[in-house]
C-alpha cells in the first residue's frame, strides 16, 4: 500500500503518484484512492458483469418471444 498526502500532491503534482494503487491522506485520514487507469478499466468491467448478470438472474423466468415477432 502506498499512500501520500495531500500536500504531497500538491507539492509535487503527477510525480507524487506511482504506477500502483495509492491512498490520499487528508487530515490524518485516508479519503480516497488513485488507481492506474488498466486496473480502473478491469474493476469497471467486473462491476458491468456483475450488473448484467443480476439482469438476467432477475428475468430467467420471463417469457420469451422470438425475435423476427417482435420486429415484424
Amino acid at each position: 500500500m502506498r499512500a501520500i498526502s495531500i500536500q504531497d500532491l500538491k507539492t509535487k503534482g503527477s510525480k507524487a503518484l506511482s504506477n500502483e494503487t495509492t491512498y490520499l491522506i487528508i487530515n490524518s485520514k485516508v479519503k480516497s484512492a488513485i488507481v492506474p487507469i488498466d486496473e480502473f478499466n478491469m474493476l469497471l468491467d467486473a462491476v458491468e458483469d456483475y450488473h448484467d448478470r443480476k439482469i438476467v438472474e432477475e428475468r430467467k423466468n420471463e417469457k420469451s418471444e422470438p425475435f423476427n415477432e417482435l420486429y415484424e
